[in-house]
């Protein structure tokens, strides 16, 4: 997860980052095979490790950039059985999981849940947009390479909606030499399961290529049952996954590659409690039933240029992708004794079209990125029909037409950008960045069913809404010796009102959101100060920031069960993050996260909800054998009690910690070099069967509190995974 070098100061850093991003490009285009790639092999021999990362759009050399920058690489993903993307991302400071169901839920951002569009995802670069309440549910860990994550802002680098935090999603390809023969060979890429719900997961892929091509076709497949807590069964919290996906790489010379890649996902979700099902079942029921997702993506990656292409650029990274999404919405309402309300809802978008244009260019000691992006969202109103029953007879009271209830919007997003790293001194190494942004949402004409008079009107005055914002950042890492470094990065960061959420009506519970058509932009300035270390043995870094916001958009209770996104003016955000590891013996290595997170609404004085306090991570591993092909793990995971809440909307939770116990092996140290890349992890987690009610979960405070009022976590879990990485 961090990066690490043997002799920081053996190279000047800018040398290496223009170095490693060619190198990283070779992986992608060919085997390295140009004199400037064969100088970039001798210069990496001087290092150790270290990480390149895409998602800083720039040298991806973690070490000279003063974000804060984690990596779940793929061992990590491999050794996380029977669970979605969320809980991997769990493991990195200042990132929480606010669950919904068995896969269904929200990470959890530096205080801000991923619904709230102040973090985003991209999938390798690009703009992932339109679902930002369950697009996390859509991904299979072991279709991933690895997951990059910028917590804070970068805004100044993908603009709208990046205000603290950006998720990379790095999908797998096949690697194979541009000249080998043409082959394709069936792979086993993951078998699990898990006890708690009889999760039962596999991916098979295609893989090889040659003469220029390389394949990469894979199917995954996981399923399960609700799941078992210490208090009772999770109602209402099964889910199933099923994905088909497939990357296509042509390289016509050594120094450029195409690639056509695509993806189509169908997933069910239960959501037990949490966001949109609190309080839960019985008496609040939801479900997904289907999400279906279309994705087709062309990219296009060179370097070696020429001419006048060559004068202006060093590398080059180029896409256009399409992406579409359908959702049938089910929900069971026993609130009223009297009568079972069923919404069915069809949500048959959003459409997205986007694509980016991304050039480097080394300059003496400045390596500058520079580039433009572009989604284009149409959103269509959902189609709704609500049927009443007889809860005694199970008879058909009434039931509505289907009626659209939410005008159609239009959102364009364009953006271009300017950043250069520069290695002004053996110990300096400076960066900054500028964007421009154009955001433009588009409300339809036609007026939804059940529209008010005075919403029409304001519909009226606000059809047309054009936000522009220019944002910005500047930040240094100081090296105050070969093991220690300083970083420091101001920022300056912006959220614009998306068509969805201005036109959009929402039911979460028992509680209902009305559109709001004037909202504004909201923006935050956010300072982080860091000090690193990298030694033989021991690494890791400790963060500090603070996070201002103006114009806040938040969600503000009307009435009981009335709520309405509205702009509250001014909230802070502070926090600590801390993450390490550390070497403590020859066969023993701890690693070890902890964050600590408080927001104030300042207009109203009142603590912000759902942030968790305090949580913290420690897992040590002990490898018996020098080849570590074998280990075990303990994992403990605290998290505090909140007692800071807006009372509205919240009520205090209770401390609690959990432990997990692992055991992996390598199976060539077992069966031999035939078994190379091949991997056995089993485990329990929560081996004491203990309760947690997670700060960051929704709860409807009009109910009892109850094991689904917030959703507590599952209980006593038996894992077991076979992997292969080839």
């Amino acid at each position: 997860m961090f990066a690490s070098s043997a002799s920081p100061w053996s190279a000047r850093p800018q040398k290496r980052a223009l170095a490693l991003v060619i190198s990283s490009l070779c992986a992608g285009i060919a085997p390295c095979s140009t004199h400037a790639a064969e100088e970039t092999i001798v210069e990496e021999k001087t290092l150790a490790t270290v990480e390149t990362v895409a998602a800083i759009r720039s040298s991806g050399v973690i070490e000279s950039s003063p974000l804060s920058v984690s990596v779940v690489d793929k061992d990590a993903l491999s050794e996380h059985p029977a669970g979605g993307i969320q809980q991997a991302l769990e493991a990195l400071p200042g990132v929480g999981f606010a669950r919904s169901g068995g896969l269904g839920g929200q990470i959890v951002m530096r205080g801000f849940n991923s619904n709230q569009s102040r973090s985003i995802i991209t999938i390798d670069g690009d703009r992932y947009h339109g679902r930002s309440t369950l697009e996390f549910n859509m991904f299979d860990p072991n279709a991933i390479e690895r997951i990059e994550v910028i917590r804070g802002p970068a805004s100044a680098l993908y603009g709208a909606d990046a205000m603290n935090g950006v998720v990379n999603i790095v999908t797998r390809r096949a690697r194979i030499g541009k000249d080998a023969p043409f082959r394709l060979t069936p792979r086993l890429r993951a078998l699990e399961y898990g006890s708690v719900n009889h999760m039962r997961g596999a991916r098979v892929e295609l893989e090889g290529g040659g003469a220029g091509f390389d394949v990469l076709l894979g199917v995954s497949d996981r399923r399960a049952d609700d799941f078992d807590t210490p208090e009772g069964h999770a109602k209402n919290s099964a889910f199933t996954s099923t994905q088909l996906d497939f990357n296509l790489g042509y390289r016509p010379s050594d120094d450029s590659r195409w690639e056509l890649s695509g993806r189509y996902a169908d997933v069910t979700t239960e959501r037990a409690g949490g966001l949109g099902a609190a309080p839960g079942a019985p008496l609040q029921e939801v479900r997904e039933d289907p999400i279906i997702e279309r994705y087709l993506r062309l990219g296009y990656q060179g370097r070696h240029f020429g001419g006048l292409a060559g004068t202006l650029a060093d590398t080059l990274d180029a896409a256009l992708y399409w992406r579409e999404f359908e959702t049938d919405i089910y929900q069971t309402n026993r609130g009223n004794p009297a009568v079972t309300v069923m919404p069915h809802l069809k949500v048959y978008s959003p459409t997205v079209w986007g694509g980016h244009l991304m050039a480097m260019k080394g300059i003496g000691e400045h390596l500058l990125s520079y580039g433009a992006d572009f989604f284009r969202e149409d959103f269509e109103g959902r189609n709704r029909q609500i049927t009443q029953v007889n809860p005694a007879t199970g008879a058909t009271i009434a039931q509505t037409p289907w009626q659209q209830i939410d005008r159609d919007s239009v959102q364009t997003n364009i953006g271009v950008f300017l950043s250069d790293e520069w290695a002004a001194s053996e110990r300096w190494t400076l960066s900054g960045a500028l964007r421009y942004d154009q955001v433009t949402v588009n409300v339809g004409k036609t007026a939804a069913a059940g529209e008010g008079a005075v919403q029409t009107a304001e519909f009226a005055r606000h059809r047309h809404n054009q936000d522009e914002a220019v944002t910005g950042s500047l930040g240094a890492v100081y090296k105050l010796t070969p093991v220690w470094s300083l970083a420091a990065n101001l920022s300056r960061g912006f959220r614009a009102p998306s068509g969805n959420e201005r036109v959009i009506t929402s039911v979460a519970g028992t509680i209902v959101s009305l559109p709001a058509p004037d909202l504004k932009p909201e923006y935050n300035k956010t300072l982080e100060l860091g000090l690193r270390w990298n030694a033989a043995h021991h690494r890791g870094s400790v963060t500090v920031y603070e996070s201002r916001y103006s114009d806040l958009i938040a969600s503000v209770v009307v009435s009981p069960t009335l709520r309405q996104r509205q702009n509250i003016a001014d909230a802070t955000i502070r926090g600590l993050e801390l993450e390490g590891q550390s070497q403590l013996a020859a066969r023993w290595k701890l690693n070890y996260t902890l964050a600590a997170t408080r927001g104030e609404d300042e207009s109203a004085h009142e603590p912000l909800p759902y942030i968790t306090p305090l949580s913290a991570r420690l897992a040590l591993r002990f490898e018996p054998y020098h080849a570590n092909h074998h280990y075990v793990e303990g994992v403990w995971r605290g998290y505090r009690g909140k007692t800071r809440i807006d009372r509205t909307q919240e009520r205090k939770t209770a401390s609690y910690a959990l432990f997990d116990v692992y055991a992996g092996a390598k199976l060539e140290g077992v069966f031999g070099a035939g078994w190379r890349g091949w991997k056995l992890v089993a485990g329990v987690e929560n081996l004491f069967d203990r309760k947690g009610q997670n700060p960051a979960i929704s709860e409807d405070i009009a109910f009892a509190r109850s094991y689904t009022n917030p959703l507590i976590e599952p209980g006593r879990n038996f894992v077991i995974k076979l992997s292969a990485d080839y």
